[in-house]
């Protein structure tokens, strides 16, 4: 059973992955994480708007020493796939210089806004930088990115819900579900 959302869009009735499924993979993340950062502490960046809470809920599951620092980019619009081109909305706040860089990002598809992002972080020196992403969408990839932590992986499709939105709706729902006819 689906939902209706606006005309000729459609919105899963079942979620692809419950809120109880996300909060068991967050866990083993962040268990996966404070083995690799091990007496070090993290520089958490969260690339906004759609991991806020992806983010919120792993530091809170991460033991490791962390910070954070938040990153705004843009390329959608109010498109359904990327246009192409990445623009900084929010930059960051405080340096990276010599610090443990771990990007959070909600879903990573084509990779040309997380290579971008990635090219700028890497200029500006950090100690290391890997990358965490909620949704991996590697039918989509045009670049190859390289992702350390990976929450889920799925072939294809429009997914929205826990932070991920189709023109800045639906990121309230607790789980992630399909959208029909995009």
């Amino acid at each position: 059973m689906i939902t209706s959302i606006t005309p000729n869009l459609k919105l899963s009735k079942e979620p692809l992955f419950s809120a109880q499924e996300i909060a068991e993979r967050i866990k083993s993340l962040a268990a996966q994480i404070d083995r690799d950062y091990h007496g070090q502490e993290i520089l958490m960046i969260a690339v906004l708007k759609g991991s806020f809470l992806f983010v919120a809920d792993l530091i809170r599951a991460v033991r490791t020493p962390t910070i954070i620092d938040f990153v705004r980019l843009a390329s959608y619009g109010s498109a359904t796939q990327s246009s192409g081109i990445i623009e900084v909305r929010k930059d960051l706040e405080m340096s990276i210089k010599d610090k443990h860089v771990l990007v959070v990002e909600d879903i990573v598809d084509s990779g040309l806004t997380l290579e971008s992002l990635r090219s700028m972080l890497l200029n500006r020196k950090p100690a290391s930088l890997k990358i965490c992403t909620l949704i991996n969408k590697q039918s989509q990839r045009i670049t190859d990115v390289p992702v350390d932590y990976i929450g889920f992986s799925i072939d294809d499709g429009f997914i929205v819900g826990y932070g991920l939105d189709l023109d800045e709706r639906y990121r309230g729902l607790p789980d992630i579900r399909i959208v029909a006819g995009v």
